[in-house]
């Protein structure tokens, strides 16, 4: 009985041994085990968001990555990295925050250029004496602002009065003449009954008459003169050149034989 029992465990013993030497053939089903816990999925947990890549723009350009597959099968997007801008003739920016431009402290603001000046006047204002009027002691006659001009040898303007002359082209032309002849007294030829004094002739007009320097005309008829001092300034004269009393007697004494008489438009 006892060597029966003896037999019996060694048998046992061998079986065990030849069981974990000899590896499991085909067709050979492995011993079963309990099924794996099913992980449940936690649905309370909001579902991971992938974080935006970062973008270093001081490194040199990335690679773009190929897109990956999950286990779920999802594509996930490919991570790209944005390269710095190329400038003309393909070369790079170094964008680096040591290469980038700094902002001074103190700025220098730029102001609009200042307006050209104006042009310069052709003529002077009106009462100046006009350009181009001579040179040398002289009358100045300007028919377009009816007005004179005494200047001495040196060129200074001695005095200046407003007057009544003719706008006529030919009464007097422009010009430069001289005194040729004065009277104290005189009158027209086509109306003996108008009368003057202080007549200073230098030209002739369009019908021939003499044409001068000399007060307001009056009629000697009526009593009246031809017109007022308050006048003056404008053309009313037949040809010759009014002024009032006090500036005929000035020209009669100042205008000699021989004065320079210079006629401008």
């Amino acid at each position: 009985m006892g060597m029966k029992l003896g037999l019996a465990v060694a048998s046992t013993s061998v079986l065990s041994l030849l069981t974990l030497a000899v590896p499991v053939t085909a067709g050979t089903e492995p011993p079963a085990s309990e099924p794996a816990a099913e992980t449940i999925p936690d649905t309370t947990a909001p579902p991971a968001v992938a974080q935006p890549a970062t973008i270093d723009v001081g490194a040199a350009p990335r690679t773009p990555v190929a897109p990956t597959t999950t286990e779920a099968g999802a594509t996930e997007s490919p991570t790209t990295t944005t390269e710095p801008p190329a400038v003309a003739g393909g070369a790079e920016v170094d964008a680096a925050p040591s290469a980038l431009p700094q902002r001074s402290a103190s700025q220098t603001v730029i102001n609009p250029p200042p307006p050209p000046p104006p042009p310069p006047t052709t003529q002077p204002p009106f009462g100046a004496l006009p350009l181009n009027s001579g040179t040398g002691r002289r009358i100045v006659y300007s028919k377009s602002q009816q007005m004179v001009w005494a200047v001495n040898s040196s060129g200074t303007v001695i005095k200046s009065h407003l007057v009544s002359g003719k706008r006529l082209w030919c009464d007097p032309r422009v010009g430069t003449y001289r005194v040729f002849s004065r009277s104290r007294y005189t009158f027209s030829l086509d109306n003996p009954s108008i009368i003057w004094g202080y007549m200073v002739r230098f030209t002739k007009g369009c019908n021939g008459g003499n044409i001068g320097f000399h007060e307001i005309p009056l009629n000697s008829k009526t009593g009246y003169r031809l017109q007022s001092v308050s006048q003056l300034g404008r053309p009313l004269s037949g040809g010759c050149v009014r002024q009032s009393i006090p500036d005929a007697i000035w020209m009669w004494n100042w205008a000699y034989i021989g004065t320079k008489v210079v006629v401008l438009g």
